[in-house]
């Protein structure tokens, strides 16, 4: 794929007419002024030139462009191989792209362009149309931050897929280990949840310990379904219960009688035994006393005092023992009863025992269910939990399988590895030929969602423009590699900012040699004092033939017209969203 033109339905817009090779597009300011601020654009329009080749290849709608520029129709001409092709797309309705007459949606025309341009699956994640063309062209401002950046809020995964992808690396590896990590944290995260999570405790384990409690529900359920299994269900139940309570209530009654009974024999007993021991002479002591104590009222003799204590102790006598024999029969009679109802209770008893109404079975059988019940949510509890427990363990399993495979297959594609690394060495030794450089691939066998670490080095990475040249050398290693069918690489001034001149020197001439050799094309937009600081490190037919020669447009900012648009109009540039939608 090579860019042919870039036009607008404007005539005021400048053309831009691409070529084979170098193609320079200059920003010249007829006064000085400060440098743009990255959000708004008040320059000439270079960067401008980057993001309607995006606009026009499927990104992501720009609201500045339906603000600030409504119904600006943009078409790119491109080829791919021998075939031509041209997408047209309106500022006003940014939903659709024209290509070739076909008139497709946003997400069509990514697939179709994905198709046309790339081997891979289109359905994997993070591996697009988007994501992979930026690789060939950045533009926004912190693309320029890092080798392997191009796309705002990307993750360090998709910088790595694609990468990899461009570089002919086995993005199966990559995308199975991301895989197995999403696994494993969703594993981990749902495990912890059960352990936690009160609602779900709560439903499984109500307040058992799953521990304790397990033994104690299946000795309870067992001791149960014993009793179950000899149990025998009575219809008259309940009538024998009343029968038996009646009959103890009876056998309670008799056996207080019977208690005041032997009361009334033990005092009658005590009675008797109390008369007998009163003698006469007790009576005539008595009697003596009375005698000379009141001899006024004692009339009688002593005869006739025995005699009528004789005859009162006998009648008293006769009474208490005819109570005692009727009390000795009422014992006995009330023994009998005890002993009867006794024996009747005993009876009842034992049936009761060995039978039950049917709504105690009814009971039992319910308390064993639920007490089933409560044993099987623990017990699914313990299977879901050993479960996720089994899964984490196999996945670290085939964390350790998928190290393997990583190890053995870098083995074997290391004569590929050395051929990338020397090639982007190469470039790097041309800046800086003291300086330790290289590309890196090494297995990551950490649990995470990164299969390979990919770096470009330059030894002092940190010094003015080495970073801009590690980027760079990296973008032209990826195109080199011709894993796509795309055939250019595309830089916005931003890369030259921070070079010196003689760095500014070596990348086009570099540029020179690949873009002749690889039949590729390179288009840059770089400021004029950027551009005129190799002059002198050239010689004027070097300059003319790299530089002058190339030149494809220029834009001043002398005057509206002389600007890309040829109108004066402030478009934000740097999307606040970062289009992260084009990550997806």
């Amino acid at each position: 794929m090579k860019l042919i033109s870039l036009t607008a339905n404007k005539q005021s817009f400048h053309p831009v007419i691409f070529r084979d090779g170098i193609n320079i597009i200059v920003g010249k300011q007829a006064v000085s002024q400060s440098e743009n601020d990255g959000n708004t654009y008040n320059g000439v329009g270079k960067s401008l030139t980057i993001h309607l080749v995006h606009f026009c290849l499927g990104s992501n709608a720009i609201n500045s462009f339906s603000q600030k520029l409504s119904d600006w129709e943009f078409m790119l001409k491109f080829s791919i191989g021998s075939d031509k092709y041209y997408a047209k797309r309106n500022t006003s309705d940014q939903s659709k792209i024209e290509i070739n007459g076909e008139i497709l949606k946003l997400a069509e025309f990514r697939k179709k362009m994905f198709e046309l341009c790339f081997d891979a699956r289109n359905d994997i994640k993070y591996l697009t149309w988007n994501t992979l063309f930026s690789r060939f062209a950045r533009r926004y401002r912190t693309c320029y931050s890092a080798f392997d950046g191009f796309m705002p809020k990307e993750s360090d995964y998709s910088k790595l897929l694609n990468n990899c992808y461009l570089l002919g690396l086995d993005t199966s590896l990559i995308v199975n280990k991301k895989e197995l990590r999403e696994k494993q944290q969703a594993s981990s995260a749902t495990e912890k949840a059960i352990k936690n999570d009160p609602v779900f405790r709560q439903y499984y384990l109500g307040k058992n310990d799953v521990e304790i409690d397990v033994a104690d529900l299946q000795y309870r359920i067992s001791e149960l379904e014993k009793k179950i299994d000899t149990f025998k269900i009575s219809n008259n139940y309940h009538e024998l219960e009343v029968e038996a309570d009646e009959k103890s209530y009876q056998k309670k009654q008799y056996e207080n009688r019977r208690v005041i009974i032997s009361n009334n024999i033990k005092n009658i007993e005590e009675a008797l035994q109390e008369t007998a021991n009163v003698k006469d002479e007790k009576l005539l002591k008595v009697y003596e006393a009375a005698n000379v104590e009141i001899p006024d009222m004692v009339k009688r003799s002593i005869d006739d005092v025995l005699r009528f204590h004789r005859d009162l102790i006998g009648n008293r006598n006769d009474r208490l023992r005819k109570e005692l024999n009727k009390h000795r029969a009422d014992l006995k009679e009330v023994d009998h009863k005890i002993a009867e109802l006794g024996m009747q209770m005993d009876e009842l008893l034992d049936f009761l025992n060995t039978h039950g109404a049917l709504e105690e079975y009814v009971a039992l059988t319910k308390q064993v269910s639920a007490l089933k019940n409560e044993l099987n949510r623990i017990e699914e509890y313990q299977k879901i939990l050993k479960t996720y427990k089994d899964t984490i363990l196999d996945i670290k399993t085939e964390f350790i399988s998928q190290d393997k495979c990583a190890d053995s297959y870098l083995e074997e594609i290391s004569a590929e590895l050395i051929r990338l690394m020397n090639q982007y060495s190469g470039f790097a030794k041309r800046f800086y030929p003291k300086k330790r450089s290289g590309l890196s691939v090494k297995n990551n066998s950490g649990e995470n969602t990164l299969r390979f670490s990919l770096d470009a080095r330059i030894e002092d990475d940190s010094s003015d423009g080495v970073n801009e040249v590690r980027i760079f050398c990296f973008d032209l290693l990826i195109l080199l590699n011709k894993v796509s069918r795309i055939r250019f690489l595309m830089h916005d001034s931003r890369l030259f900012a921070n070079m010196d001149p003689r760095q500014r020197e070596v990348v086009f001439r570099i540029l020179k040699d690949i873009c002749e050799a690889n039949d590729i094309q390179y288009i840059c937009s770089i400021n004029e004092d950027a551009m005129l600081s190799v002059k002198t490190l050239m010689s004027e037919d070097d300059y003319n033939s790299i530089i002058s020669d190339n030149i494809i447009l220029e834009l001043k900012d002398d005057a509206p017209e002389s600007k890309l648009l040829g109108v004066q109009v402030d478009i934000d540039l740097e999307d606040k969203r970062k289009n992260t939608e084009e990550l997806r």
